[in-house]
């Protein structure tokens, strides 16, 4: 498997890391600091950090074919849980900044010994909100997606969060910008396999995607009773 990444303007093919394939990504590029607003009452915190971007996307042309990303966070209520429904993330069109009208498909992965497990919830999504941030990265504006789905019930523990899209063949690919990975809840690194959705997952240490979870604590019923 070939790694695609882009510099500037200038698509590069390499090998593929020994004894692994490697993502296809969008390589590191200096960047102005941005500030930005996201909403509170999150689970995950993982603001952009404008030094890189993996593509995410089911009809990938400059991939070769499909890509999927997952990444992991941790859920710590001291037994409460959370009804997580909404995702924010931020990313690009590449290479002629053109976006493709498409739903984003998002689930959620219990976790398998450090990879994304067995589903937990799945969702088909059009962007509630598609937010140009007014940055531009590798030479194409940076979107923030607010991605609004069902509750997805989680019980603390660790899970994995899969979101790509398909932007079909002829048309620019999707990438997923990378993040700055959150010291509470999140988990250094990310997943990627070679279809989507996603199978056969390799785990990338080295990086974290840009994504805010956002969800209410699972309501606590109270059990009626008498006082004698």
């Amino acid at each position: 498997m070939k790694k695609i990444a882009i510099f500037g303007f200038i698509l590069l093919l390499g090998a593929a890391l020994a004894g692994a394939a490697d993502s296809h990504k969008v390589l590191e590029q200096n960047q102005p600091p941005v500030v930005r607003q996201v909403d509170v009452a999150t689970w995950l915190t993982q603001a952009p950090n404008l030094a890189n971007g993996i593509f995410s996307d089911a009809g990938c042309d400059l991939c070769g074919g499909a890509q999927a990303l997952a990444d992991n966070f941790v859920i710590s209520t001291g037994g409460v849980g959370v009804n997580m429904n909404q995702a924010i993330i931020w990313g690009g069109y590449y290479p002629n900044n053109i976006p493709a009208p498409a739903n984003f498909e998002i689930i959620i992965h219990s976790d398998a010994g450090g990879l994304p497990g067995g589903v937990v919830c799945q969702a088909s999504v059009v962007p509630s909100a598609d937010v140009l941030t007014g940055v531009t990265l590798f030479g194409v504006s940076e979107h923030q997606l607010t991605l609004d789905f069902p509750n997805c019930s989680l019980a603390d523990g660790t899970y994995f969060i899969e979101i790509y899209t398909n932007t079909g063949s002829g048309t620019d690919d999707w990438f997923w910008e990378t993040g700055n990975v959150d010291p509470t809840h999140g988990i250094a690194g990310q997943a990627y396999a070679f279809s989507a959705p996603g199978s056969g997952w390799t785990y990338d240490a080295t990086q974290d995607m840009s994504i805010t979870l956002n969800g209410d604590l699972v309501p606590v019923e109270l059990q009626s009773f008498d006082i004698e």
